[in-house]
């Protein structure tokens, strides 16, 4: 396998970042090189914002729709099901993953982050709340 070297503390973010999106190092790269693929990236963002969640160790991915606000979750036990809002999305993806739970209370738009970014979803809603 083809090996690029990081300085320590490139590294050190690659790793830090790697266990914040639930992922492992090498996806970490492979995501930001993709991230840059401008007609790969520009497919994407005209369905929608791909976004993120990490809850109990599982990684749930989702699709954004900045116009409707709505949130449609691509995988996990609810891929393929639509939510008003963030914030439904992310109660309903609590509930399944941890039915437990009796009060499955989320704000969505910090529950969700940007793929591209690895930022809040709310970093986007201040963006479109001032178009």
């Amino acid at each position: 396998m083809p090996a690029i070297e990081l300085d320590r503390d490139t590294y050190g973010k690659v790793v830090f970042a790697a266990r914040v999106m639930g992922c492992t190092p090498s996806e970490v790269v492979g995501r930001l090189v993709e991230s840059w693929s401008t007609e790969e990236e520009a497919a994407g963002e005209a369905d929608g914002v791909r976004v993120y969640a990490v809850y109990r160790s599982e990684r749930v991915e989702g699709l954004f729709d900045p116009a409707t606000r709505t949130l449609a979750v691509a995988t996990g036990p609810l891929s393929g099901r639509a939510f008003p809002s963030p914030s439904a999305a992310a109660m309903a993806v609590i509930q399944a993953l941890n039915p437990d739970r009796t009060t499955p209370n989320a704000n969505g738009w910090s529950f969700w982050h940007v793929t591209r970014t690895g930022e809040e979803l709310k970093s986007l809603r201040r963006r479109t709340s001032t178009m």
